[in-house]
């Protein structure tokens, strides 16, 4: 059984701008309708918009091919988000009491509060996570306090943020595409949602995505997010400098990257075997050599930061790679030969609920698309109405003939069209209503249980902005 439900997604990814609509099954699968995605890298570079024209008339595209596919207008989308001035930080709340005393979720949720409306210079705070309690200067840590008498509690809390800037250009591109956004997700986090188990953030692991621009790392511990930061270097480094050393197309590079990756490590180091390239025979160990150098920096980036994480010695579950430069043929051993205490890293090219392939058109398997679809799977609102089948006509001819025809005009003259026209305006006032109300009453979407509070404020924020960018563009009309 489906779920009327109809969700779309839309990355904004350093290779190519993407867009999906989908409908979660009765059984937790991701069913794909349709797909559409068109090149980025003349308007993002690292995650990050530069071309704020380019970027929001290839958001426009993308979500116009889904309206053609789906025959239908698409109201809003969830934004996946990812750059390189994402990061997370660790910050800390004091609450100090007149006499010892236990401690309720009021001072819970009073400390979690007070930790989101610390402001960080240049960036937006976006994602808060309570992570353990100190407990009158106690060497030992809570992550639940509830309950506890104490004369202090120390709360520490992991916040992720954006630079401000990133933030603010994601937001204009949005509006001036004319596409509304109804939440915004850290790719990397619903990624870990869709690939880890319970186990592997409990005993410790690592998220590694290995994008085209930039990759990004994650550290899970005792089930929570302890570290995260993205690095400004992917597998486009090595596509150029394939093309650029063996003077061929960037196209060509890419189909040799994806051939024969890091083909040094299978067999002899001394191969001698070649292949013709536009008339020019190339050794493959010389293609091995371009794409193991490149791609040696990039893994070297990648460990160092598991080690500034400080959780490198005790992640007992390994490492977890994603993204499209996942697929680099022996890159597992790369990561054991700089990293020998870990377990051999595995690949995850798709959600673990598994997908529904509708979508002929898409290329299944490669890890790419997997921020897409974690996207796709945390929707939760319909985003557009697809055009129903006719009822009648599945009707046995019999059953048809008993269908009684409605009136044109309703009793006080009024035509039956204007009438449903007015309940519909009505509903969506209502529905308006009720949802500014909402909003003015929970400022973050925040979820609680005891001590242990996360909150995400992308869509704060992003509302935020709107009604700031709009009154500014109302008042610079009226002058």
């Amino acid at each position: 059984m489906e779920n009327d439900k109809v969700i779309v997604a839309v990355e904004l990814g350093s290779s190519k701008i993407s867009a999906v609509a989908g409908q979660i099954m009765a059984d937790g699968s991701l069913k794909v309708q349709a797909y559409a995605g068109v090149p980025s890298s003349s308007c993002i570079r690292h995650g990050a918009v530069y071309n704020l024209d380019k970027t929001a008339n290839a958001i426009a595209d993308v979500v116009g091919r889904l309206d053609t596919i789906l025959s239908t207008k698409i109201e809003k989308v969830y934004v996946g988000y990812n750059a390189k001035g994402l990061k997370s930080v660790i910050s800390r709340v004091e609450h100090q009491f007149d006499e010892e005393t236990v401690v309720s979720q009021e001072v819970i949720d009073d400390m979690f509060q007070q930790c989101s409306e610390i402001e960080y210079d240049g960036y937006v705070n976006l994602f808060q996570e309570s992570q353990e309690y100190v407990v009158d200067n106690k060497r030992g840590t809570e992550t639940d306090p509830m309950g506890v008498a104490c004369r202090s509690l120390e709360g520490n809390y992991l916040n992720i943020l954006l630079k401000k800037q990133v933030a603010d250009y994601i937001a204009q591109c949005f509006m001036a595409a004319q596409v509304d956004i109804v939440d915004g997700y850290v790719a990397p986090m619903v990624q870990a949602d869709a690939v880890l188990t319970e186990d592997d953030r409990q005993q410790g692991c690592v998220l590694v995505d290995y994008g085209a621009d930039t990759t990004t790392v994650s550290v899970y511990k005792n089930g929570l997010l302890r570290f995260l930061r993205v690095i400004p270097l992917g597998s486009s480094l090595i596509t150029r400098d394939l093309s650029t050393i063996l003077k061929i197309e960037p196209e060509q590079a890419e189909q040799l990257k994806c051939t024969y990756g890091l083909c040094n490590l299978i067999g002899s180091q001394d191969n001698d075997e070649t292949i013709v390239i536009n008339e020019r025979k190339v050794a493959l160990k010389e293609i091995g050599d371009i794409i193991e150098a490149r791609n040696e920096e990039v893994i070297r980036n990648v460990c160092a930061q598991i080690k500034a994480s400080g959780y490198s010695e005790v992640l007992y579950a390994g490492i977890v790679l994603t993204g499209g430069g996942s697929q680099l043929r022996q890159l597992d051993q790369v990561f054991v030969k700089l990293m020998p205490s870990m377990r051999k890293p595995r690949v995850a090219t798709e959600p673990a609920c598994g997908v529904v392939w509708n979508e002929p058109r898409w290329k299944r398997g490669d890890g790419s698309q997997l921020a897409l679809l974690s996207v796709l799977a945390k929707g939760d609102e319909n985003c557009c109405e697809l055009k129903p089948m006719d009822e009648i006509d599945k009707l046995a001819p019999e059953d048809q003939d008993k269908i009684v025809q409605q009136s044109l005009f309703t009793e006080t003259g009024e035509s039956a069209q204007e009438e449903r026209d007015r309940k519909e305006q009505e509903e969506r006032r209502q529905a308006e209503e009720a949802a500014e109300k909402e909003e003015q009453e929970k400022p973050a979407d925040t979820e609680s249980k005891g001590g242990k509070k996360k909150g995400s404020f992308f869509k704060k924020w992003i509302d935020n902005f709107m009604d700031y960018s709009e009154g500014f563009f109302d008042d610079s009309e009226n002058k």
